[in-house]
């Protein structure tokens, strides 16, 4: 329902609600029409509103703001907050504890991946896509036990998928359209760095290193930065990490937060159901050491995990009953390559969205091609 023309006492505030409304439009490259398709807002509405000639309801002013990703209060009236303000990107990387371990061009490249992170975030909201990252707090890891908790997590995030049991693939593409987090590669100054999880507000962003080449290592760090995402960062947070998958240090004797970082990664990619499902339930007696290889070689040539990171899970799982039994195990690793899991496609997440609310007319040409860095005709032929 639209209001009567304002008062003169309400003149300035709605004219400058109506220049917020534009300004933001704009911001977004969305032509009036496109706003209003989304909004379910009539173009002439949102035009009268915008030049502060005519109020609008409250409903129609709560679907302008959720079109535009902003607080259902933004254009309630001047004081209403916009939206929350995060931590700028730039002061929580320089603040960050765990910036010594990122060089001034892995922090230059974070920046700008934040940058795309928030473009990210406001196209999402604009064609409504999943957050269920939202809908898992963080909260810190116990002391003992740190495994179970990332176990009882990630069986709670594979409820939340369409894809409750089985391998879980296209991890990547999963994590940006279902949890609105942008995936991104790059080249770590440090080599030992396997991936950064950044948080500024909504703006979600897990970069990884581009020199992980082999592909169930990729994924279990993709799973694994996650779980930083979903369980330890706030609102304006970085977490860096190091370290060899393969070693016993690095799933015995790290932090609890990564022992639930690491194990909230092997059962989202290999459920306990499916697991049994694929290996049959474990033996009390145990394996020997061939069975026992034999087993992880099949666990992770189905779910599609490292051979390190699949002796590790099942040890946990209790098929393996003996730690000295991984040792042996992680001295003649299983080097068979695994592919098929992921699919690689041309296009990055940010020229995913961009290409899409284009197409939707959701955004502007220009405002694509500000995305892309070119023109959308280009991307397209190449």
């Amino acid at each position: 329902m639209t209001q009567g023309p304002p008062t003169d006492d309400a003149s300035d505030a709605l004219r400058e609600l109506g220049r917020r409304l534009s300004r933001r439009r704009r911001e977004a490259g969305l032509e009036v029409e496109a706003l209003a398709t989304r909004a379910r807002v009539s173009a002439h509405l949102i035009r009268t509103f915008e030049q502060g000639e005519q109020a609008l309801g409250l409903s129609a002013l709560t679907r302008l703001a959720s079109a535009l990703g902003l607080a259902p209060t933004a254009f309630f009236h001047t004081s209403a907050p916009v939206e929350q303000v995060p931590l700028e990107p730039s002061a929580l990387l320089k603040g960050s504890a765990v910036s010594a371990s990122l060089s001034d061009t892995d922090r230059t490249f974070l920046l700008e991946g934040l940058r795309q992170a928030r473009a990210f975030s406001l196209l999402g909201a604009l064609r409504q896509v999943l957050r269920l990252a939202d809908q898992v707090h963080p909260e810190p890891p116990p002391m003992r036990n740190a495994h179970q908790a990332g176990y009882a997590c990630a069986r709670r995030v594979r409820a939340l998928l369409p894809e409750r049991q089985g391998p879980l693939r296209n991890l990547g593409r999963l994590m940006e359209s279902h949890f609105d987090v942008l995936v991104l590669r790059h080249a770590f100054t440090n080599p030992a760095v396997h991936g950064v999880s950044c948080r500024s507000g909504s703006a979600r962003l897990i970069v990884i290193h581009s020199e992980l080449t082999r592909e169930p290592v990729r994924r279990f760090v993709l799973a694994h930065e996650l779980a930083h995402q979903l369980l330890d960062l706030s609102e304006s947070d970085v977490q860096t990490d190091e370290g060899r998958l393969d070693s016993s240090r690095f799933w015995m004797e790290n932090p609890p937060a990564e022992k639930r970082a690491n194990a909230f990664a092997a059962m989202l990619l290999a459920p306990e159901e499916a697991v049994t499902q694929s290996l049959g339930a474990a033996k009390p007696e145990g394996y020997g050491l061939k069975e026992a290889r034999e087993l992880v070689i099949r666990a992770r040539t189905h779910f599609g995990l490292s051979f390190s990171a699949m002796a590790w899970h099942l040890y946990n799982l209790r098929y393996i009953r003996e730690r000295e039994t991984v040792d042996a195990l992680l001295m003649a690793p299983d080097e068979t390559v695994l592919e098929g899991f992921e699919d690689d496609t041309r296009f990055t997440g940010i020229e995913r969205r961009a290409l899409d609310a284009h197409a939707h007319e959701l955004i502007s040409s220009s405002r694509a091609r500000e995305l892309l860095g070119r023109p959308v005709e280009d991307l397209l032929a190449t």
